[in-house]
């Protein structure tokens, strides 16, 4: 828990001009980190978000008619930053909130059921809160970290070029944090059913004082592949920390963008070609050929309601920022159906959200056919844990490589009652209670 004079003073600040913003739109809060180690992807990220929701405001009154009170509050990264933003998020009565990253979303976990504040993390939440049976409160549409992480291990594992994984090694990289470490056991754990020889290297925020480098300590043991875990956020310029080990970039599959666009796009206008073959795990497509993105440049872009350069809005993390978007909006629009009525509260906001079906239909509706596929959530799976694609870099643009991946799920759901009864029990400490229990409603749930 962060100091309590700053809670609360941040709190009240926030709590000031609630009234007056609760009678104008839909209050929501979005964790933001545009400053501290993870500014360079945590800025996209939140751009993309800021500019979809900015151009339903624009273009459509908001949602249902309503406008969006859409508040940023800046972490910088923070664990205690984090939590005085979630304190003046419900002081305000926001219906849901953006991590932002997997370590605000992890610490934030024990929190939601007193609060009844729903959290939206896509693309990066922890494995354990795709199961809305017993942590009702938690999003993470549409793959878990874990569903990524698998999805990159079966991608190497399956690479032609490769031949047979067994006896080969992988070299996994992630940051050094609590969300940072938490796939580690149940990654050896695939690693070995795959027969490869694993090993984990954690990524420090600051450098080591004594000249410890994972990179180079991961180089010198000669890894056959190397995939690196960006979903809790990474300092500094690891991929290019990466190359300067002696990497080549084509070796490397990322999950999760670390943000260094400048890698792929040079000041100098040249470009980097270190970075070709580079690949990323995904869960919608890349680029800006979408109606929607039209839209986006149209109405806020280029109207100067965009703190994103127009050159640089259709990147990875640009477009899980838009995603992230379409899963809030969604969810307030279904929440309206259901209340009967346009002003919704936080649980009416869950229940919203878990009657996502985000079928090809609707993504054409949106201005995003072939953005993404299909989502569906329900009571109980609040992840959908759809199929990740592989994106390589041409040295020009990202495109797709190969067919869709779909996560080990037989390999991953008996690790996930684990790390679920371990989460519970977590709850059940910080917040003095019995912890959560699986949800009767739940029960028959697809």
């Amino acid at each position: 828990m962060p100091p309590r004079p700053v809670a609360l003073l941040l709190a009240v600040l926030a709590a000031l001009p609630g009234p007056a913003v609760a009678a104008e739109g839909l209050p929501l809060t979005v964790l933001t980190e545009r400053t501290g180690p993870a500014a360079a992807a945590g800025t996209p990220l939140a751009n993309g978000l800021a500019d979809y929701l900015t151009m339903l405001g624009r273009r459509d009154g908001g949602v249902g008619g309503v406008p969006l009170a859409v508040e940023e509050c800046e972490t910088g990264g923070e664990p205690a930053r984090a939590f005085a933003c979630y304190e003046a998020a419900t002081a305000r009565g926001s219906i849901a909130l953006v991590p932002a990253s997997a370590d605000a979303a992890l610490a934030l976990l024990p929190r939601l059921a007193g609060d009844r504040m729903p959290l939206v993390a896509a693309g990066y939440g922890p494995a354990a809160m795709a199961r809305g049976d017993v942590f009702p409160w938690a999003f993470a549409p549409p793959a878990t970290v874990w569903d990524g992480l698998g999805a990159a291990l079966a991608h190497l594992s399956q690479d032609g070029s490769e031949g047979s994984p067994q006896g080969r090694s992988l070299a996994y990289l992630h940051r050094d944090s609590p969300a940072g470490r938490e796939p580690v056991a149940v990654m050896r754990a695939l690693a070995t059913e795959a027969g490869l020889a694993f090993r984990a290297y954690a990524l420090p925020d600051a450098p080591d004082t004594g000249g410890s480098d994972p990179w180079r300590a991961a180089r010198a043991a000669d890894p056959d592949y190397v995939i690196l875990d960006a979903t809790a956020g990474l300092s500094g310029t690891p991929l290019r920390d990466a190359a300067a080990a002696g990497f080549p970039l084509n070796r490397v599959v990322t999950v999760g963008w670390t943000g260094e666009d400048d890698l792929l796009r040079p000041a100098s206008g040249a470009r980097d070609l270190t970075a070709k073959g580079l690949r990323v795990v995904n869960w919608h497509a890349p680029g800006d050929s979408f109606p929607a993105f039209d839209q986006i440049d149209l109405l806020v872009v280029d109207a100067g309601l965009s703190r994103t350069p127009k050159e640089e809005n259709s990147g990875p993390l640009y477009n899980r920022g838009v995603y992230a978007g379409v899963i809030l909006a969604e969810g307030i629009r279904n929440a309206q159906r259901l209340a009967g009525r346009t002003r919704i509260d936080g649980p009416e906001m869950r229940r919203g959200l878990e009657a996502i079906d985000l079928d090809p239909v609707r993504w054409k509706e949106l201005g995003l056919v072939g953005f993404a596929r299909r989502l569906r959530l329900t009571c109980a799976d609040h992840s959908g844990h759809r199929p990740a694609t592989v994106q390589e870099w041409t040295g020009a643009r990202w495109v797709q490589i190969g067919d869709e991946i779909p996560p080990p799920q037989a390999l991953l759901t008996p690790h996930l009652d684990a790390v679920v009864a371990a989460q519970a029990e977590r709850v059940a400490g910080e917040t003095g209670t019995a912890g959560p229990a699986a949800r009767a409603s739940c029960a028959g749930s697809p």
